[in-house]
């Protein structure tokens, strides 16, 4: 069976919170860039400056499981995840060491917890000196993260991802899929529906 195929790309929030982040960088090194013009020198402004000014490269730095681009592709031989340029990394089945961890976002008042609000899980894969992080916030469909997660479990015990029940799944949450759906079923005979279903849901290429 081929690699079943997960398409990524960096989400547009990302970009965005960089984009904010060079924009107060920028403007914060002309204040302090002002302020030391004018004789203003203080340790406080340097310093403030200077880790505003520094917030973006560390995002950047510190985020790389949040960028990628291309397909991650999840085989029973080898397993491929792209980086933010689309260069693959890849793994081993068998030799893969797998880490899963859910992304939790809590919103406090003061003291008191307002809400939480899930972003994903992030995906850690190692292979002796490979290692990339991932978040399932990269894949096009962020729905499909524990079908990601369920075909990396499998790959290592040696088992074929379940390409069949992904395409399946995903169907089903298509509204354009339902539709059509509707459509065939009310101008074709049960029979002929019934038929046509297993090529709906037929494996991927």
């Amino acid at each position: 069976m081929d690699p079943v195929a997960y398409p990524v790309r960096t989400p547009i929030a990302y970009w965005l919170v960089v984009g904010a982040l060079f924009g107060l960088a920028a403007g914060a090194g002309y204040l302090c860039a002002l302020a030391l013009g004018q004789g203003l020198y203080s340790w406080k402004v340097v310093g403030l400056g200077g880790l505003v000014v520094a917030a973006p490269v560390v995002y950047l730095l510190t985020t790389a499981e949040y960028r990628a681009r291309g397909e991650l592709r999840v085989g029973t031989a080898h397993v491929e995840v792209p980086d933010g340029g689309g260069a693959p990394v890849r793994f081993t089945s068998a030799g893969l060491e797998l880490t899963v961890n859910r992304v939790i976002v809590r919103y406090m008042f003061t003291v008191l917890p307002v809400a939480e609000v899930s972003r994903g899980m992030v995906i850690e894969l190692r292979e002796g000196s490979r290692r990339r992080r991932i978040s399932t916030l990269v894949l096009v469909d962020p729905r499909q993260g524990e079908a990601l997660v369920a075909d990396l479990e499998r790959v290592r015990r040696g088992v074929p991802p379940e390409a069949r029940a992904r395409r399946r799944s995903r169907l089903r949450g298509d509204p354009s899929v339902r539709a059509t759906s509707t459509r065939r079923s009310s101008t074709a005979s049960s029979q002929r529906w019934t038929d046509a279903a297993p090529r709906v849901g037929s494996s991927p290429r």
